[in-house]
């Protein structure tokens, strides 16, 4: 078996742990959307910790990307670029929806109306489309390399 099949694996299994992971931080975002409770603080706390092993599939997947990207002498075709700007944009639109969460994060160990605040900030539907549309782009240009 080649290096670069090896390279792929570990690039779609990447993905699946980033999905799997950040996919927990996602459905408690929709879970805060009541009344805070201890409830409510578990929940950021999950996601807190979910983000650990949903950041390590987002280094797997630039990590293997990159490297498959060398490999397969992809560089000198647009598609690769375009998931490279793609990524970025996203991560960095999720990056400032996320702001909200994070404040809450730091706010979970505090009262109940300053939590509450920082959850009405936050927007996860918002979060649900930018990622779900990003994710469909990015399969178009990992599978049919359009360019």
């Amino acid at each position: 078996m080649s290096l670069y099949v090896w390279l792929r694996f570990l690039h779609i299994f990447g993905v699946a742990v980033f999905l799997f992971a950040h996919g927990v931080s996602g459905g408690a975002a929709f879970a805060l959307r009541g009344p805070v409770s201890g409830h409510s603080r578990a929940l950021l706390r999950l996601s807190e910790r979910s983000s650990i092993f949903a950041n390590a599939g987002l280094v797997l997947i630039l990590a293997t990307g990159i490297w498959m990207a060398f490999a397969g002498s992809w560089w000198g075709r647009i598609w690769p670029w375009a998931a490279v700007v793609v990524l970025l944009a996203v991560a960095a639109f999720m990056g400032f929806i996320a702001n909200a969460y994070r404040y809450a994060r730091g706010a979970a160990g505090g009262p109940d109306d300053a939590l509450a605040e920082h959850l009405r900030r936050t927007r996860p539907m918002l979060a649900l489309w930018v990622g779900a549309v990003g994710l469909v782009v990015l399969l178009v240009l990992m599978i049919f390399k359009p360019f």
